[in-house]
């Protein structure tokens, strides 16, 4: 069995909803890069439910946004904060029905904010991004570099590649185990973005 971390992904099943992006937040990209924003986070930030999908209304543990932002239920932000993942944030932002009433006051954006360098560019099969070639814009194969990240860190993300939120597989596992809903965990060598 492998040893190395798993890749937090979106399960949409059902009739959850899915998030226009983030709102009231300037340079809220920083949430998808390990970037801090506890200081001074507005009071304001807020998810809406997407239009586009109207009959969608059903909040899931783990709701899916076009900015791959990590957004949970206070009761699956409690379940990891129990565990004491090191180097994470939460920001709590409340989310907005159809009818733009508040479907939820209590759910929370979970921001790992470690980084590794830890992705194998020879074995990787990545994509470059043409206007940031720091970035990582499209992936056919994942390959990591075991000793390039720490143990014992329980959600980290890849430098060149830091929307992608990896996390470690006995806390996967406990998720899972738990019937936390909206999310499922991908292997890294079937991941493909």
């Amino acid at each position: 069995m492998s040893k190395l971390p798993l890749v937090w992904e979106w399960d949409v099943g059902g009739s959850f909803c899915v998030l226009t992006p983030l709102r009231n937040v300037e340079d809220e990209y920083e949430l998808s890069r390990g970037i801090s924003r506890a200081k001074g986070f507005p009071s304001d930030a807020a998810f809406h439910m997407d239009p586009k999908f109207k009959r969608y209304v059903d909040l899931a543990d783990n709701l899916k946004n076009p900015d791959r932002i990590i957004t949970v239920s206070k009761a699956l932000k409690e379940f990891i904060e129990a565990r004491k993942p090191r180097e994470v944030e939460y920001l709590q932002v409340p989310i907005f029905n159809h009818k733009k009433k508040v479907a939820s006051d209590e759910y929370f954006i979970i921001n790992p904010l470690r980084v590794f360098d830890c992705i194998d560019k020879e074995k990787s099969d990545i994509s470059w991004n043409a206007i940031d070639p720091d970035k990582i814009s499209a992936v056919e194969k994942l390959v990591l570099k075991p000793k390039a990240f720490e143990p014992g860190f329980l959600l980290f993300r890849l430098k060149h590649f830091e929307h992608a939120v990896m996390v470690d597989r006995k806390l996967a596992q406990a998720i899972l185990d738990e019937g936390f809903t909206g999310l499922i965990f991908d292997e890294v060598d079937t991941f493909v973005r």
